[in-house]
């Protein structure tokens, strides 16, 4: 069993590093604090995963949603600084357009700080009492679901289920610190290798949030789109290596 103490004291943690990554964005404009932020919600919404399927009349869920505008309009700035870096990567100058829309979209998240945290304290307060405990049956069933999810959406790979094999990957794993090690015993999870394949996806990802971006342009040169695509396609094939036999990769 996960006790509702520990789920509580991860959530409320969870909360601290994301206001904390909020301020110091907007205090030195560190992009990375940003990706941290980001990375602090995908943990918090792979636990309210866990407790929408075992706790099933928790309001947690449905309370998540007032928090989520946070997490989107920061990947709005997430997104943006992605395609700067890819751009910057391929091409020796990024126009100015692009520094401009990177600017403004970091302003606009800022001008809302305090705002945003509001929210998000408002939020933490009305949800850390709520935690039940989760039992290790329904933790071992909710695993077992999702590997089978994935095993077959591996089987044949389809571009437009990537992300989202992605994110069910990544909450499997932001969960993971949170089990007892009976529970860890009888998953037998290969975390190395999850880790392994999420990150590709991610990178192949990457190449299309800049490829969208960049076909906007109106600086667009077919050249430096070209060497967006075939990066991509690079990283596709490298998924499909990755995942073929997962059944037998993913047990550790």
């Amino acid at each position: 069993m996960i006790s509702k103490t520990k789920i509580s004291s991860y959530f409320l943690k969870k909360c601290s590093n994301i206001t904390d990554s909020l301020s110091r964005f907007c205090e030195s404009r560190d992009h990375e604090e940003i990706h941290k932020l980001r990375v602090e919600f995908k943990k918090i919404r792979a636990l309210v995963s866990l407790v929408k399927e075992c706790n099933k009349n928790s309001m947690i869920p449905r309370e998540f949603e007032s928090a989520k505008i946070v997490y989107r309009r920061a990947g709005v700035v997430r997104d943006a600084f992605i395609a700067h870096q890819q751009q910057s990567v391929i091409m020796e100058d990024v126009s100015s357009k692009d520094n401009i829309f990177l600017t403004h979209a970091s302003d606009d998240f800022c001008m809302k700080e305090q705002l945003h945290l509001s929210v998000l304290n408002d939020w933490k307060m009305s949800v850390s009492e709520q935690f039940q405990n989760v039992s290790n049956v329904c933790v071992i069933s909710y695993y077992r679901k999702w590997l089978s999810y994935l095993s077959e959406k591996f089987l044949s790979i389809e571009e437009e289920d990537l992300h989202e094999c992605r994110k069910v990957i990544k909450r499997l794993m932001y969960l993971y610190p949170l089990m007892s090690e009976p529970i860890r015993q009888s998953l037998r999870i290969n975390v190395s290798y999850l880790d392994t394949l999420q990150e590709e996806i991610g990178k192949w990802h990457d190449t299309i949030i800049a490829r969208e971006h960049y076909s906007g342009s109106d600086q667009k040169d077919e050249k430096h789109l070209r060497k967006i695509e075939m990066t991509g396609e690079a990283r596709l094939k490298s998924i499909q290596l990755l995942t073929t036999n997962f059944d037998e990769k993913f047990a550790g």
